[in-house]
């Protein structure tokens, strides 16, 4: 059984195969997620991304899920957790506090003024090139190939993909996808 962590930066997962760009997190393959993935065709059985997606462009992000749908058995399930701009959004608008003091907390970035908005815009620009809400990952994995759904933080119908997040819902403004190759 062939395990992919894409994207693990320092949350490498024991018994799986760690990718990164990045040689100072001591990745077992250093790859840009970028280019054409390094694995045969329909050769991994899980897939896991954490935190990783929102990393790249809208064209690099349908790029890298053909790609792990190339990849990807038939019967295989990639994981894929991303920041909600929804929940990000609402969070500003309905919960500014809960919003800086989880930043300060779990981010750790320092603030100048400690408020939602500079979060806001930090969060924004620090996070990535392209925020998703639900609705719009669905249809960006449904044009690459996959059937997304939602499912619970460390929660999975297969045991390989259960307990892994690193990030939780109370911690974070995470979402929690399960995608699998449409017919």
């Amino acid at each position: 059984m062939l395990k992919i962590n894409f994207g693990s930066g320092p949350g490498k997962l024991p018994g799986w195969v760690n990718v990164d760009v990045a040689p100072e997190y001591q990745p077992d393959l250093v790859a840009d997620l970028r280019q054409p993935l390094p694995f045969d065709d329909q050769s991994i059985d899980f897939i896991h991304s954490e935190d990783f997606f929102v990393q790249l462009t809208l064209e690099e992000a349908c790029h890298f899920l053909r790609e792990c749908r190339r990849i990807l058995k038939p019967d295989g399930v990639m994981r894929l957790l991303t920041p909600d701009l929804e929940k990000f959004a609402r969070m500003y608008l309905e919960q500014p506090a809960w919003l800086v003091e989880t930043w300060e907390k779990f981010v750790g970035v320092p603030l100048k003024t400690r408020t939602a908005c500079e979060v806001f815009n930090v969060g924004i620009r620090m996070a990535g090139q392209f925020h998703y809400d639900r609705s719009n990952f669905k249809q960006v994995a449904a044009s690459c190939g996959f059937h997304a759904y939602e499912v619970q933080a460390n929660t999975s119908a297969h045991a390989e993909l259960r307990g892994i997040d690193l990030r939780r819902p109370e911690e974070s403004i995470s979402m929690y996808f399960e995608c699998i190759p449409a017919s």
